[in-house]
């Protein structure tokens, strides 16, 4: 096969200012021979722009605020990344922010984005203009003409291999050519499924220790795996397991984040959690610890009311134009978990989980809990996104007990042991959905038992349900016991009395 080895010639910042005089030959399995021996700067730009253009633009997003940060996480399309794609990247933990911006603007945001590309409507300057050839056609070819009229037939895989081995600008890293492997087998080893010879799909696991549970896989992150402007990207699985949906022929970066469209578990109160890893060749393969640890419980709470079964249920506020996604701050100290009454598109973040001590049980229990208020939050204000809620002047035994009830009822779904939350009646926690359901007074209610708990078989769905209407626990029962037939219901007034209604 034929391939074109470039030295001087910059292909990929598809420039003429930025054509330089150079040598290019073509070589194949049995000779090597000349193009042109001296290119002036002019046959360069008339050789290379006979079969090259640029394929994307590498774009720099300077949102104005957090409306403009909204709409670039709001384009699922777009592969946007907190630093420079054409600086060496080391191994990072946190939330990166370009240090030379005040607190209150978002941090710039890079992408390599089609020439097509629709941006969003945020404000940008593009840095340079691409050519990747390997995102366009794994098989494409094109002809370059010589300046004695004839004609090389290169693939584009290889002349994109060429142009970065031979460069050393302020774009590519320098590499040894030696490290390009044109066939013969899968480089590195772990390769996830369907790779084609000579390349190599990033692949691993992502894993935590849930202390009641044991070793798990952490369901429904996005990894991401990166080389310089190219990204694929792959979902771990219910046991952790992920591929991505591309391949490479050489090392790439791998990223993960504790985010999905609808919502971002936050490294304390700035950005998503991130996790990046130096340039490898093989499987990523991620054990979580400590405050990963505790920002992946979260995730994993969110995820499952977010996409999960969740008993019918509503989902929580959903990521759309008149509002952001939901920001959950994780929080490395203790302090009270709380979800904000207010919501829109000027909002950081929503709620705050704080304890990273407490088991990995309590902290899903408490994310769903929170994400249970704005459920509740939504169905106070009929479904619209108002600056003031209603729900401010709810009674707080309302709004608390039925957020427990739905932390006991997903919970149980992750932990089947799990017996609710503590009974606070100062507080106004109660456990009063879970009677509505059960059966059992005696045992049930994290040890808080009633004799006067006869009343069973409600489900979850026609408790939710109740709350339509409702602005205090007296007409959430009334919708209850008037919506819904059950063989016990004459005894829910005497429920909600023994919880202090």
């Amino acid at each position: 096969m034929s391939r074109l080895i470039m030295k001087d010639v910059q292909l990929l910042a598809n420039n003429k200012a930025k054509y330089a005089h150079g040598t290019i030959t073509s070589s194949t399995s049995s000779s090597q021979s000349a193009i042109h021996a001296n290119l002036s700067a002019k046959e360069s730009v008339t050789l290379v722009e006979k079969g090259i253009s640029t394929t994307h633009y590498y774009i720099k997003f300077m949102p104005a605020n957090e409306a403009d940060y909204a709409k670039l996480k709001r384009d699922t399309n777009l592969m946007i990344y907190p630093y420079p794609l054409d600086a060496e990247v080391n191994q990072y933990k946190g939330n990166y922010r370009d240090p030379s911006l005040p607190a209150n603007v978002p941090t710039y945001q890079y992408a390599s984005v089609p020439v097509k590309y629709v941006l969003p409507n945020v404000p940008y300057v593009k840095l340079a203009e691409l050519f990747l050839p390997h995102e366009t056609s794994l098989s494409k070819r094109v002809s370059i003409y010589g300046a004695d009229s004839s004609t090389y037939s290169v693939s584009t895989n290889a002349l994109e291999d060429e142009s970065i081995c031979f460069q050393n600008n302020q774009f590519f890293e320098p590499v040894e050519c030696e490290e390009i492997n044109y066939g013969g087998g899968s480089p590195g080893s772990g390769n996830g499924p369907g790779a084609p010879p000579g390349e190599w799909r990033p692949s691993g696991r992502i894993t935590m220790t849930d202390d009641s549970l044991g070793t798990i896989g952490v369901e429904g992150l996005k990894v991401r795996a990166r080389r310089w402007f190219t990204t694929y990207t792959g979902i771990t699985d219910a046991n952790g397991y992920y591929y991505v949906d591309g391949t490479y022929t050489r090392p790439a970066n791998y990223w993960m984040d504790f985010e999905r469209y609808q919502f971002s578990v936050n490294d304390h109160s700035g950005g998503p959690r991130v996790i990046d890893d130096i340039k490898q060749k093989g499987p990523w393969n991620l054990h979580l610890t400590d405050y990963d640890r505790f920002c992946a419980t979260i995730f994993r709470a969110a995820f499952h009311y977010y996409y999960k079964d969740i008993q019918g249920l509503n989902r929580p506020p959903e990521n759309s134009f008149w509002a952001t996604q939901v920001k959950i701050g994780a929080y490395n100290y203790d302090g009270d978990s709380n979800a904000l009454p207010v919501r829109g598109m000027i909002l950081g973040e929503f709620i705050n989980i704080y304890n990273p001590n407490n088991s990995s049980r309590q902290t899903y229990a408490t994310t769903i809990h929170e994400l249970g208020h704005m459920v509740h939050w939504l169905f106070a204000n009929n479904f619209q996104r108002p600056w003031a809620s209603s729900y401010d002047f709810y009674q707080s035994n309302f709004c608390e007990s039925w957020a427990r009830g739905v932390q006991w009822a997903l919970t149980r779904m992750e932990y089947p042991n799990y017996q609710g939350g503590d009974v606070i009646m100062a507080g106004c926690y109660t456990n009063v959905v879970i009677d509505l359901i059960d059966e059992n007074y005696d045992t049930a209610n994290n040890g808080h038992k009633d004799n006067r708990d006869l009343v069973s078989g409600y489900t979850i769905k026609q408790i939710q349900d109740a709350l339509h209407g409702a602005s205090n626990a007296t007409e959430w029962k009334n919708n209850l016991i008037n919506n819904y037939a059950n063989n016990t219901e004459q005894y829910v007034d005497a429920l909600f009395s023994a919880w202090g209604f």
